[in-house]
């Protein structure tokens, strides 16, 4: 099919603020929701993928408020990932789409969580690929050793930096080509990106910003069928985090890739697509 950004981007404008998403193939709505890495972006995370998916889903790979191309609101007076939420609210909104399988990788995952947790009617199958904030670290440093790696890049946005942050979030360091690593290192150096993580990261450690109840906290009342992804050397958000969801979401299933790290639908890109066309035409 040959997707490319180019020939997939569209626009949308969410309160005032103009996201980017592509668009591709037909059926039930998908929504992809990327990670938190530097210089990430939704094509950057799900445009090798689209190939696989658009044929059975109408995909919407979104960037999110501040990433990507996505324009940012002039301040995060909340906690980000309720920002994100109502991005993909208005998103659904614009297009005249009442619910949506929701698809979210890292923080995207919680994005995910968070809009099923409060928005249940909104979002139909959930697939969480290793989610922040939605599993707990018991035995883990915390932050783990990707975030920081990942903060490190951002305060001092160096191409050895970089490196550094981009071999934590692989099992096959081969996976590292020359071009991922120029691509990934030229967006992550754009200042309005190094911004825009740094803001973000900021909501998630304020406390006027935090919940009562945090997210994992909230699991059991989440009545959507799920299916979790994760890598077996996941060194961003590690495997242990997947126990205590996939005991508390009543219908959630867990599936641990060998041979992977954070990237599941790169390292293990056929698996990972075969997996999520069966779930959401199957469900559990």
């Amino acid at each position: 099919m040959g997707f490319t950004a180019e020939d997939t981007t569209r626009w949308v404008t969410v309160d005032g603020v103009k996201l980017r998403y592509h668009e591709a193939g037909s059926g039930a709505p998908l929504v992809l929701l990327h990670g938190s890495g530097a210089g990430v972006s939704g094509w950057a995370n799900f445009g090798a993928n689209l190939e696989a998916l658009a044929p059975h889903f109408r995909c919407l790979v979104l960037d999110q408020p501040g990433f990507g191309a996505s324009e940012r609101p002039e301040t995060y007076d909340r906690n980000y990932l309720r920002i994100a939420v109502d991005a993909v609210l208005g998103l659904l909104d614009e297009l005249g789409i009442g619910s949506a399988h929701l698809l979210g990788n890292s923080m995207g995952g919680a994005v995910a969580t968070l809009l099923a947790a409060e928005h249940p009617d909104r979002a139909d199958r959930l697939v969480l690929m290793a989610p922040g904030g939605v599993g707990v670290n018991i035995l883990g440093p915390e932050p783990s050793e990707g975030i920081r790696r990942l903060l490190d890049f951002n305060a001092d946005p160096t191409p050895e930096r970089a490196v550094d942050w981009l071999k934590t979030m692989v099992f096959d360091q081969a996976v590292l080509t020359e071009e991922l690593i120029a691509a990934r290192t030229a967006a992550a150096s754009d200042p309005r990106q190094t911004k825009a993580l740094a803001d973000a990261y900021a909501t998630f450690y304020n406390p006027a910003f935090a919940d009562p109840v945090p997210l994992w906290a909230r699991l059991r009342a989440i009545q959507h069928e799920v299916l979790m992804l994760w890598g077996r050397d996941d060194r961003v958000t590690p495997v242990e985090g997947a126990l205590l969801p996939a005991r508390q979401l009543p219908r959630a299933d867990l599936r641990i890739f060998s041979r992977c790290g954070h990237w599941v639908q790169v390292e293990r890109k056929d698996a990972f697509e075969r997996a999520v066309i069966d779930f959401l035409h199957n469900g559990s």
